[in-house]
């Protein structure tokens, strides 16, 4: 190692120079900045200086590293105080070896410099032990992994080893070879004014205190303190054993808080309480840091402020209520891939646009790290989010405040998110609940659970209001049994033994009230499950009183409507008929015209002489034959005339045809109508009423002639037609009539609806009404021409079972 001398410094008298190289010993001087400014010859070759260059060195270069701190300080003491300073120090040899000295600094004047005096430590036994023993002693110190000091009783700083040096930045962390001692020690003035009090009996030797750190930041160190005293029981110096406590003062302070926040959990203080503390907590460990936390709804749509105490209320705006695939900003995407989201610089990233981007930007924060809060089913339930002025990578120790925080507040929103959702069930619960208790009371019905064998009953408040018990009644099968109709006694037996077997049931009974009211209750149970070999029903009671009346007003009224629809069709018969008036009198008339010429010519052949026997039986079988169709005739107008219940038998359509036709004939000739008839052959029989379908067909034909009655410039026709599709039969009267209009062709069979002049308008509804009795349907069309087309269908009769 070569060591220049600083030219700018007045060079020494020769003689001086003489007398310095000529001395035992190694000489040399310094500026205020340490810099050598001279050095004799001793040192020159002991150190390998070459007087030959110009650059400055330091002259801690040449001692020890764990020695070159404190001698910097003596020496900077020594320029402070003015006074001589003496201390023990290893120099380097050219060799690299290092060798003991003892170097004494003297102030040479008010500039600053000093001139070093090195003699090389060769005393005496006793005191080469003492040196052995202070220097295995600091060798020691410097081999532990905490913190040591060696304080003078003047509170100077005589030996500090090289943990002590690491801790407070005289040495790098990465070498414990070289000291830094090419800038001014740091004063270690924080343990003093502690150490003093101890000193004075005001302080215990084990005390905390805060020091600054190579980094920058105050930290907590714990210090106990042993006094060093020599074999004469002179006190030498304080040693000071240093521990850095801060990392576990703040995991006790995490932990204290922990505790404090899961109890607060566990007491169900709501989440956003939570979450205030954990940010107060993480931004009290981590001072650079603000930190916030996003709860999402329970369908994970929606953001929820959690908290985020020391940014601005913008933040909040940003997310509360808002959608989470609304903004695509951090915490959105965060939320949304279920993956940790760090932006390192805002600035150069995409994510600057955003709404979140533009509120960092305008608050100066260029780092954001968004974490997803996951539920135990792998779900977002939350976002924790880290923002920055600038990156700074996370320490080990801030990485687990951070990751703990995180585990805290994921154990906080799953609770909340289990009470909201219990919350919700349970008001859906007790609404559905509502609605069952409602909708039980406005239908009458009542439920109940069963365990029939054991007598185990679960009623519901409808079921006690339908049977009239006491609330406060232990459900039971007797209870219910005081209040069946005796008349209904054996039925509820019988039931209640087929639930013993485990057969479900299905019944109706009447029950008698307090008030005496009897009413009338369906039973419906089924088995739903079994406890061993018993089986469990459930089923419901329902009053039925009130619609048992409704069926039997509705039947009333239904056997007052077909009465009434009976009186309406013998109504609708007697106007047919009398309407037939002239056409009946012609038709009997005839036969009686003929019988009664007949008896007149049979008398006057027999009054003959002889008489003409042959001629007169002639007669008389003309005779007979015109009354048999006189009987006929009237007959006929009896049925249709005589009020009597509908008498179901198989009849041929085409014969009722003809025969209507016959019983109108005389009046169509009287209106020059012309007939035609077209009946289908071999049609099948049809199931119905003889002389109801007699009547809808007289009066579709009457209908039909009344059409024609005015009409002038076509001819009058009226066509009857029957045919068979399937199973149906038709018959269809065609007239050549008025018409009707296609909207009204539907309105024709409303009750007293008509379009005839005098007409009531119930012909065709009472014909409807029987056609449909008979299973079939019946409908009005206008033609393509003139008139209009009335028609029926009805079901053929069944065919008979086959015998085998």
């Amino acid at each position: 190692m070569s060591i220049s001398l600083n030219e700018e410094v007045t060079p020494i008298e020769p003689d001086a120079a003489l007398i310095l190289d000529h001395l035992p010993g190694l000489v040399w001087t310094t500026d205020e900045t340490g810099t050598i400014s001279y050095c004799n010859s001793r040192f020159g070759e002991y150190a390998g200086i070459d007087f030959g260059l110009s650059h400055p060195s330091h002259w801690a270069r040449v001692l020890h590293p764990d020695d070159a701190v404190f001698a910097v300080q003596y020496g900077q003491n020594a320029r402070r105080t003015k006074r001589r300073r003496v201390i023990n120090a290893r120099l380097r040899r050219k060799d690299g070896e290092f060798r003991w000295f003892e170097l004494a600094g003297s102030p040479l004047a008010d500039d600053g410099r000093i001139c070093w005096l090195a003699t090389e430590r060769r005393e005496s036994a006793n005191d080469r032990t003492q040196e052995d023993i202070e220097g295995g002693f600091r060798r020691f110190l410097n081999s532990l992994s905490l913190s040591a000091l060696l304080i003078s009783p003047g509170l100077e700083l005589e030996f500090a080893n090289q943990a002590a040096l690491r801790w407070y930045g005289f040495l790098p962390e990465s070498s414990a070879q070289e000291a830094s001692a090419d800038r001014e020690p740091r004063k270690l003035d924080e343990i003093l004014l502690p150490l003093k009090a101890y000193m004075e009996g005001e302080q215990t030797p084990v005390f905390s205190y805060q020091a600054q750190h190579a980094d920058g930041t105050l930290r907590w160190l714990e210090a106990q303190v042993v006094p060093v005293i020599e074999k004469s029981g002179e006190l030498t110096n304080y040693c000071v054993l240093q521990n850095d406590v801060q990392d576990s003062r703040d995991a006790a302070y995490l932990l204290g808080k922990e505790m404090e926040m899961l109890d607060m959990v566990a007491r169900g203080t709501p989440s956003a309480s939570v979450l205030q503390k954990l940010c107060n907590v993480v931004e009290d460990l981590i001072p650079d840091l603000f930190c916030c936390f996003l709860e999402l709804s329970l369908d994970r749509k929606f953001f929820r402020m959690g908290a985020a105490p020391r940014l601005p209320s913008e933040f909040r705006e940003i997310f509360d209520q808002k959608s989470v695939a609304s903004d695509k900003n951090a915490c959105s995407f965060a939320a949304l891939t279920k993956k940790a989201v760090e932006i390192q610089n805002l600035l150069e990233s995409d994510y600057r646009h955003t709404s979140m981007g533009q509120f960092m930007l305008a608050n100066r924060l260029n780092y954001c790290h968004a974490i997803p809060i996951l539920s135990p089913y792998g779900n977002t339930a939350g976002i924790f989010a880290i923002l920055r002025h600038q990156y700074t990578e996370l320490k080990p120790r801030e990485r687990q405040i951070v990751d703990r925080a995180a585990h805290i507040a994921g154990i906080s929103i799953d609770r909340t998110r289990h009470e909201e959702a219990l919350v919700k069930r349970e008001t859906q619960f007790k609404r559905s609940q509502a609605q069952l208790v409602a909708a039980q009371r406005i239908s009458s019905t009542g439920s109940f659970t069963s365990d029939v064998q054991r007598d185990e009953n679960i009623w519901s408040e409808e079921f006690y209001r339908i049977f009239d018990l006491d609330p406060e009644v232990e459900p039971s099968i007797d209870a219910v049994r005081e209040r069946i109709h005796p008349e209904d006694l054996e039925l509820f037996d019988v039931e209640m033994q087929r639930g013993l077997a485990g057969e479900g049931s299905d019944f109706v009974f009447r029950i008698i009230r307090t008030d005496a009211s009897v009413r009338f209750i369906r039973g419906l149970a089924k088995v739903t499950h079994y406890i061993g070999d018993h089986p469990v029903f459930m089923g419901t009671v329902q009053d039925i009183t009130e619609t048992k009346r409704a069926e039997d007003a509705i039947r009333r009224s239904e056997e007052a409507l077909l009465k009434a629809r009976e009186e309406l069709a013998y109504v609708s018969r007697a106007m047919t008929i009398s309407a037939l008036t002239t056409s009946i009198a012609h038709e009997v008339s005839q036969p009686l015209s003929g019988i009664l010429a007949n008896a007149n010519a049979c008398v006057r052949l027999l009054a003959l002489d002889p008489p003409d026997i042959a001629s007169a039986a002639d007669t008389a079988r003309r005779t007979i034959r015109d009354t048999m169709r006189a009987t006929e005739v009237v007959k006929r107008l009896r049925a249709m005339f005589k009020r009597q219940s509908p008498t179901m038998e198989d009849i041929d359509l085409n014969e009722i045809a003809r025969e209507v036709i016959a019983l109108s004939a005389r009046d169509m000739r009287e209106r020059s109508i012309v007939l035609e008839s077209r009946l289908a052959s071999g049609l099948p029989s049809v199931r119905g009423d003889r002389i109801q379908l007699q009547q809808v067909i007289l009066n579709l034909v009457l209908n039909g002639i009344e059409a024609m009655a005015e009409i002038e410039g076509w001819p009058r026709r009226l066509l009857v037609l029957t045919s068979r599709e399937e199973d149906m039969l038709t018959l269809s009267i065609v007239d050549a009539g008025v018409g009707i209009a296609a909207d009204s062709a539907e309105r024709l069979f409303e009750p007293f609806f008509t379009t005839k002049r005098n007409g009531m308008g119930i012909g065709l509804s009472v014909s409807r009404s029987i056609i449909e009795n008979h299973g079939g349907h019946m409908w009005a069309t206008p033609n393509d021409g003139p008139g209009t087309t009335v028609a029926f269908s009805i079901p053929r009769s069944p065919p008979l079972a086959q015998s085998v």
